[in-house]
Order: C-alpha cells, then structure tokens, then sequence
C-alpha cells in the first residue's frame, strides 16, 4: 500500500499472487529509493516492509521479498536490498547489472568511479545503514 508522502520512489507494475486466496492481481511496487527525496519511506525500509501490498479479493496484506535500490545521497553510496542476495548467483546478477549500467556512457561511468556499491541481504545491515544516515541527514 504506498501512501501519498512516497512519490519520489522509483516505482514499476508487478503481478501478485495472494497467498490466502491465490488471486493474481497487479500493484506498484518500490524498486528504487532516492533517501535525500523519500524519507518517509526510511521507517518502513528499516522495519522491511516498505513493499506492502494488499489483496483487493480477500484483503491479506504481504510484504514483498523483492529487491530495492537505495540511494544514500550525498553519501555517494548505492545499497541493493536483496533478501535473495544470499545466493552468489543473485548477488553476480545484481553486480552485472549495475556494472552495465555505469558502463552506458562516461558521465555513468565517472559517477561509478566515485560511487560505493554494496549489495546487502540481511535487514539489520539495512536498519544499521539507514538509522545512521538519517542521524547525519535530519
């Protein structure tokens, strides 16, 4: 359920299997958190629930295991949130990915160069990282 204060989320559709009643429907999920815009959503990125959906059929309220991009500016660093990240696989992936981003042009790569990137799957390193950014940022 994404309130009104999170509009600065980078968001995309997504297709949801309830699981009490199996209802397949569509909602918008968070892919992408810029922190310096979207503080409200630091609460609920540290309690791990900032993709809550709710199922129109039966009304069962998930939270979505998925991964999510944080931006930490201006801490020039960038955090994949990734439950799955566990598995080298998911972690590679989440690597080439990013690599290929800041591989597009020579203003992505400068920025790659200045950049930290971490891939994170255990919510305490999360709540860590963000509770200390919203210490120095308030």
């Amino acid at each position: 359920m994404l309130r009104s204060g999170d509009k600065m989320a980078g968001r995309s559709a997504a297709e949801i299997k309830c699981v009490k009643c199996k209802k397949v429907y569509e909602c918008n999920v968070i892919d992408h958190i810029d922190l310096s815009q979207d503080r409200e959503l630091a609460k609920n990125l540290k309690s791990g629930k900032a993709n809550r959906v709710q199922c129109p059929k039966c009304k069962k309220v998930q939270y979505l295991d998925r991964s999510i991009v944080i931006n930490f500016e201006p801490e020039n660093l960038i955090v994949v949130f990734d439950p799955a990240a566990k598995k080298k696989t998911v972690r590679e992936e989440h690597e080439r990915d990013y690599k290929s981003v800041i591989a597009f042009n020579e203003i992505l790569e400068e920025v790659g160069e200045e950049t930290d990137f971490k891939i994170i799957s255990k919510l305490d390193q999360l709540k860590t990282l963000v509770t200390d950014y919203m210490k120095v940022h308030e």
